[in-house]
């Protein structure tokens, strides 16, 4: 998983900072067509005449760091409580010695994979960015639970890039609010980003995103095109939609491909639903609501209650592995845990 901008130190994005010479050589034209082929990529909540409402770029990988954090924190804090146990029955001031050493050591990770557990459990489900078209304001949560509230027609848009730890880059929409000065980096927001972090994708969601501010046409083209929302706006995304979420990587390869990574994607699921049921549901202040208020009548709403039907690949196929992947995760589990307990 990519953690830019949500952790803190090296993860933050960094403001109160000039443009850099990358950023104003990958700024994005919001006034000319980025792509023939404008795509959604997953990331639209609801649209509507007045607003479109998208996900963060962290909700593509829900799940990772809450697996990644317990991985690392439940044998970090059995070693540690195994350790503590074991003082008692040591003479030798030296042994006592290294096993504080020990113990210490183990309760700095547990310290660290606990934060790691709490970058995605315990805050908000998501980070909903949403543009309105008629006052032409962009209004984004940031992870610390405050809000961004900037013009359309102000932000600086550049494509972005990042690398985490173990992996390929990854390509987000990025925007920045600047000063008066027009140079200065004030505050910082990924606008969106492709459900695969792929650079070759960002052009398609970049025009989805500007064809829907700039095109005067740009609302009928974006509900038509629009195929898929996720249930998020009012509640959390709930058993199914947390499977579909977690298995999505698996989802355009065959069935006997995904099949030997079922546990893998259980797992992450297991860490999504973790993350959502832990988490609060963000609420948009009642300033932000008026400002966004759409009409009854409009024939250009669409949100999750409107999904098409989901093919087999995306709806059935993901359940199958999800069950498939559970049961060898149980069974793996409490094998690995007998054995700990007949070698004591």
């Amino acid at each position: 998983m990519n953690f830019t901008g949500l952790g803190p130190y090296k993860w933050k994005y960094k403001t109160d900072r000039p443009l850099t010479e990358d950023e104003r050589r990958n700024r994005l034209d919001k006034e000319h067509t980025a792509s023939r082929e404008p795509n959604d990529d997953l990331s639209v909540i609801r649209i509507n005449s007045t607003y479109v409402e998208l996900v963060d770029r962290w909700y593509a990988d829900k799940g990772h760091a809450v697996i990644y954090g317990v991985i690392g924190l439940s044998p970090s804090l059995t070693i540690a409580l195994m350790s503590m146990s074991a003082i008692s029955g040591i003479g030798d001031s030296w042994g006592v010695f290294l096993i504080w050493i020990a113990i210490s050591l183990m309760v700095c990770f547990c310290f660290t994979f606990s934060y790691l557990i709490y970058f995605e459990a315990f805050r908000k489900t998501h980070y909903p960015i949403r543009l309105n078209r008629k006052n032409r304001m962009v209004y984004a949560f940031k992870p610390d639970g405050n809000i961004i509230k900037a013009s359309w027609d102000d932000l600086f848009i550049h494509k972005a890039s990042s690398k985490p730890p173990l992996s390929e880059k990854d390509y987000d929409i990025r925007a920045h609010v600047l000063d008066a000065d027009g140079e200065t980096v004030r505050e910082t927001f990924t606008l969106a980003m492709p459900h695969s972090g792929a650079e070759e994708r960002l052009l398609d969601l970049w025009e989805y995103i500007r064809r829907y501010m700039e095109d005067e046409n740009g609302v009928k083209k974006n509900h038509k095109l629009t195929q898929f929302c996720w249930p998020i706006g009012e509640r959390r995304e709930g058993l199914r939609y947390s499977i579909i979420g977690g298995f999505s990587p698996a989802a355009i390869a065959p069935y006997l491909v995904q099949l030997p990574f079922c546990p893998y994607f259980a797992l992450i699921t297991w860490g999504r639903l973790i993350a959502m049921y832990t988490s609060r549901v963000p609420r948009w202040p009642e300033g932000i609501e008026a400002e966004c208020r759409i009409s009854d009548n409009d024939p250009y709403q669409k949100d999750w209650r409107d999904n098409g039907k989901l093919s087999f690949e995306r709806k059935t196929v993901p359940v199958i592995g999800f069950v498939i992947g559970s049961i060898i995760l149980v069974a793996a589990i409490t094998w690995t845990v007998t054995s700990i307990i007949d070698a004591m």
